[in-house]
């Protein structure tokens, strides 16, 4: 909500004029009075005249001023023009509790008063209990249904307090009475899109776009609906109406290259966050989204430049770290790519495709024992990352961790991404390992899946004096790879 209370000492200082002028309206006592009410009736309304006189003058708000209404409600508790009067003093010198406690008394009194309820809630709006300034605004709005000013000063607090469903309510009342507050309006879209009631929202901001189509954060506001929706087309079409009106807004730029991008529009995505990163320099988030569309558009030199701004600007990004890895691995400067790498894991430990990535180049650099490490260190993360279970295996098979490899790739079997080559190198583990059974099988299951190649490469095994393969390449069992369909391993 953007609105507040009217100005206290103005509406104050009017109040305590209109009321001092309009006593005689006020409701008279119903038994007749007599000469002893008279009396009191007369010694205190000396004191409240005292106290009226010194209305505009320097002594008007003054302690002074207080003490003579105070006077007059020591012989008259019950004078309400005093209670009012002494109520408006205490607003206006920002004793608040005193006001309300004034305003209570009014209200005992004569609760019909105009602006009653109005005041008491701002004196106990300003005085920090919201809860009482709230109820002092729904009785005066069950008076008087369709006062505005009431009812805005209701929906202000009942969003700050956070009772959203009231507060909609409230808002909706307004517009009932108000349909073109488009002010209003919007604050209710707001509070709509604030507790995901996305439909009503869009409606809201689509009838403020119609009164108002200039509505720079209506338009925003929309287009991150429709993003949200999935309906991208939309989102795209808004975000540009938000464009023309505040154009070069970095924050509309950098959604918009957002969306571009997850439609997969790199090129277009590429020329809006070159815009954004030059409209906002020194934001290291739109140089990194920058490098992650020119890496898109294979565009490596581009993007390591854009990268390395993105990390120069926010040494923090772990993402913006990852990426720059990919791109330095990519144009085959590893040394920093690896240091990328480690930057990016060091920031963020739980990225298991950058241990991946940095494994998997260890493994391509020979650097096995390395590879180890952070191919381990995935798995360790997401036990169902099939990838890195088969390089796992791969460079376990290289470091002759026989029992690992066979432990790593059965892990890639079991989470049903094997593949032809899997269930090769499994026979060729198992066979080394003399263990024929399990050996034969995986055989047959890599022939069933590509036989011409497999059947190929184990021929080629009995063209060897030595093989690792003399466990099984002598059976039964084997020869029947060779010649025909996948056969059932023999039983001991």
């Amino acid at each position: 909500m953007t609105r507040r209370f009217s100005n206290l000492a103005a509406l104050c200082a009017a109040g305590a004029l209109a009321l001092s002028l309009a006593q005689d309206s006020l409701p008279q006592e119903k038994k007749p009075p007599t000469m002893s009410d008279a009396r009191i009736y007369n010694e205190a309304m000396t004191w409240f005249k005292k106290g009226e006189a010194m209305i505009g003058t320097p002594q008007e708000n003054s302690d002074e001023q207080a003490g003579m209404f105070r006077q007059a409600l020591q012989i008259k508790p019950d004078f309400l023009e005093a209670h009012y009067n002494l109520g408006l003093i205490y607003a206006n010198q920002k004793k608040m509790k005193e006001a309300a406690a004034e305003f209570e008394e009014v209200l005992k009194l004569e609760p019909r008063i105009e602006g009653i309820h109005f005041l008491l809630a701002v004196a106990y709006r300003e005085s920090g209990n919201l809860d009482s300034a709230i109820r002092a605004l729904e009785a005066g709005i069950q008076a008087k249904p369709k006062d505005l000013q009431m009812l805005q000063a209701l929906a202000y607090l009942q969003v700050k307090e956070g009772r959203d469903g009231a507060a909609a309510g409230t808002m909706q009342a307004i517009l009932e009475i108000m349909p073109t507050d488009t002010d209003m309006r919007m604050e209710l879209a707001l509070l709509q899109h604030r507790t995901n009631k996305l439909n009503e929202a869009a409606a809201n901001y689509l009838d403020v776009l119609r009164v108002d189509p200039k509505n720079f954060a209506a338009h925003y506001n929309l287009a991150l609906i429709l993003l949200q929706q999935k309906k991208n087309g939309d989102a795209i079409e808004e975000l540009r109406a938000a464009s023309s009106l505040a154009p070069g807004n970095v924050e509309v730029l950098e959604k918009l290259g957002d969306i571009l991008a997850l439609e997969g529009r790199y090129d277009k995505a590429v020329a809006v966050y070159q815009d954004a990163a030059a409209k906002a320099p020194d934001r290291g988030a739109f140089f990194g989204k920058l490098g992650f569309a020119l890496a898109k558009t294979n565009r490596p030199f581009e993007a390591v430049s854009a990268l390395e701004n993105a990390v120069r600007l926010d040494p923090r990004n772990a993402d913006a770290y990852y990426l720059l890895g990919d791109m330095y691995s990519e144009l085959k400067r590893y040394e920093e790519s690896i240091r990328a790498y480690k930057a990016s894991i060091s920031l963020d430990p739980k990225q298991k495709d950058v241990y991946y990535n940095l494994g998997t180049l260890y493994a391509e650099r020979e650097q096995f024992q390395d590879a180890l490490v952070e191919l381990k260190a995935a798995t360790a993360i997401d036990p169902a990352y099939a990838p890195a279970w088969a390089n796992l295996a791969l460079v376990s098979e290289r470091l002759e961790l026989d029992k690992d490899a066979i432990q790593a790739h059965e892990k890639v079997v079991s989470l049903g991404e094997a593949k032809a080559q899997t269930h090769f190198r499994l026979g060729v583990l198992y066979a080394k390992t003399n263990q024929p059974d399990p050996a034969i099988a995986n055989f047959a299951k890599a022939i069933e899946l590509e036989p011409d190649k497999y059947r190929a490469v184990l021929k080629e095994e009995l063209k060897k004096v030595h093989s690792v393969l003399d466990s099984v390449r002598y059976s039964q069992s084997f020869a029947r790879l060779l010649t025909g369909p996948p056969p059932t391993p023999e039983k001991p």
